[in-house]
């Protein structure tokens, strides 16, 4: 008999690449981030795995999903953070340079911060805190943030490569956007658990200044001028997704009505809004 099971894709509001061990370990990292309800969805028969994406937007965590997935219907007993580490685990072992977050988001879901660092005898490697938001502010975040598919294909593996070569040669502007982001990380737990609203626009524009310090390849003509057209259409800021290149942009609006003309503006000019709602569960059978 197939076994089945699911796990959400995640938006990353600030401090993504903070969670990668050639920056954590060294200096600590610290992500929010939130899972919405597209999913990867995976079916094992006999040894084999197959799945089925509701998106296919880069960006969102989509392959830390499938090796979570093959994991959990493999090791049906193994418990979150087994499973969490194995998907990391196995990411590495093909020569991904990549992080945490996305297997942790893809087994935990929900709104969350996470610390992340050496691991030690008695403590793993990330820490996760729920942020638990009144109702109606968690609603009206969801209302204000849009999601797009770029269309633009990229392989963060390259980018990737390159952030960490120039991390390691000690490249000043690398190091400073790096720590830079692990202090937005944290800055966005504490404006979210504020309500404020300010200061989650202002977080997602100063982290995307961040990202594209990272690397040139971070962003792109393409790119750039959906930003554009989003920052005169109803958007107060925006970032990549994921490692940046292309895939999924979110943007924020200050209100919901502006929010409601940007996605209207951007789907006039033939860019996919992508339709979402949070969620707060995570891995699950099928």
């Amino acid at each position: 008999m197939a076994a089945r099971a699911r796990a959400p894709l995640r938006i990353d509001l600030a401090g993504g690449w903070t969670d990668v061990p050639e920056f954590a370990d060294v200096e600590g990292g610290a992500v929010v981030n939130v899972t919405i309800d597209k999913y990867v969805h995976a079916t094992l028969e006999g040894d084999a795995v197959t799945y089925t994406h509701d998106l296919t937007a880069s960006g969102l965590g989509s392959s830390a999903c499938e090796l979570v997935l093959a994991e959990a219907l493999r090791h049906p007993d193994a418990d979150l953070d087994e499973l969490a580490e194995a998907a990391f685990r196995s990411e590495r072992e093909r020569g991904v340079i990549g992080g945490r977050q996305d297997q942790y988001a893809a087994c935990y879901g929900g709104l969350n911060y996470m610390t992340f660092r050496t691991a030690r005898p008695a403590t793993g490697p990330v820490r996760i805190e729920r942020l638990e938001l009144p109702e109606p502010i968690l609603l009206g975040l969801q209302k204000r943030l849009v999601l797009v598919d770029s269309g633009v294909q990229r392989l963060s593996g390259q980018i990737h490569e390159a952030v960490w070569a120039a991390y390691a040669r000690h490249d000043s502007d690398v190091t400073g956007a790096l720590l830079a982001l692990k202090q937005y990380g944290e800055s966005m737990r504490n404006a979210l658990l504020g309500s404020d609203f300010g200061g989650v626009r202002q977080l997602i524009a100063e982290n995307w200044t961040q990202q594209k310090r990272l690397h040139e390849s971070v962003t792109n003509e393409t790119v750039e001028s959906i930003f554009a057209l989003a920052m005169k259409s109803g958007a107060a800021s925006g970032k990549a997704c994921g490692a940046g290149g292309g895939g999924a942009l979110v943007f924020y609006a200050s209100s919901e009505g502006d929010a409601v003309r940007l996605r209207r503006e951007l789907r006039a000019a033939g860019i996919t809004v992508i339709e979402f709602a949070f969620v707060m569960e995570g891995l699950v059978d099928e």
